[in-house]
């Protein structure tokens, strides 16, 4: 029996992804014998509808029973019914190792039994809002936009880099991990920060130079930024 999940990564320590057919890539699970394929879906960014098309012909080529996503459109969802694949939708704040878990556990049966615990992410900002740009580089910023990507609530979190370059380094540190947030975008970190980061259970994320903080997050739903590490 296989099972798709959708995946903002490409390994199972990766969040289950927030929208069926706008996330890169599906882990696919082998329940019988726990092991996984990734399977990538080509953007294609002119048009949504084909987007969500590449997403159901990639799931359905790998001879899945069942689709373990975030949302999902009606027509997405009766298309795969139709095609005589299951649909678990609403799953949100938990990674793709924890769904299959709970999936193979009958645990997925009842929308309370899918929510785990909310993903926030901390963007290296230089100022306030989703339309900032991002900071150029974690430990030097003196804010972060905390993030909730399901429904881009946000808020300002103010930090003041002062002293030598390691003491500045953690206080940015301490401030991503007062905040709760499980992840962490920024177009440059120093390895020393990502581990330490890391070591907090806080997954980091490389975005480019020149977005703003709402297109870094958007990346991050779609699955477009590589986790560091």
């Amino acid at each position: 029996m296989k099972v798709a999940v959708a995946s903002l990564g490409t390994v199972p320590e990766a969040w289950v992804g927030i929208q069926f057919g706008m996330c890169s890539q599906f882990l696919v699970f082998d329940l019988d014998t726990m092991e996984y394929v990734v399977v990538s879906v080509p953007p294609h960014l002119d048009s949504p509808e084909r987007v969500s098309l590449a997403a159901i012909r990639a799931v359905a080529g790998q001879g899945v029973t069942a689709v373990i996503t975030g949302r999902i459109k009606d027509a997405c969802r009766q298309v795969l019914l139709d095609l005589g694949i299951e649909v678990i939708d609403g799953v949100e704040g938990m990674t793709v190792q924890e769904a299959i878990a709970r999936y193979k556990a009958a645990g997925l049966q009842t929308p309370a039994a899918r929510t785990g615990v909310r993903t926030r992410v901390a963007v290296v900002s230089q100022g306030e809002g989703l339309e900032a740009p991002l900071g150029l580089r974690f430990g030097t910023c003196s804010f972060f936009v905390l993030v909730d990507p399901a429904t881009l609530e946000w808020e300002v979190v103010r930090v003041e880099p002062d002293g030598p370059t390691r003491e500045v380094n953690l206080q940015g540190i301490r401030a991503v991990a007062r905040s709760g947030a499980d992840v962490l975008i920024t177009p440059h970190i120093h390895a020393e920060c990502c581990k330490a980061l890391q070591a907090l259970a806080v997954t980091v994320y490389l975005a480019p130079e020149g977005i703003t903080v709402r297109e870094a997050i958007e990346r991050y739903r779609q699955g477009g930024l590589e986790p560091l590490g």
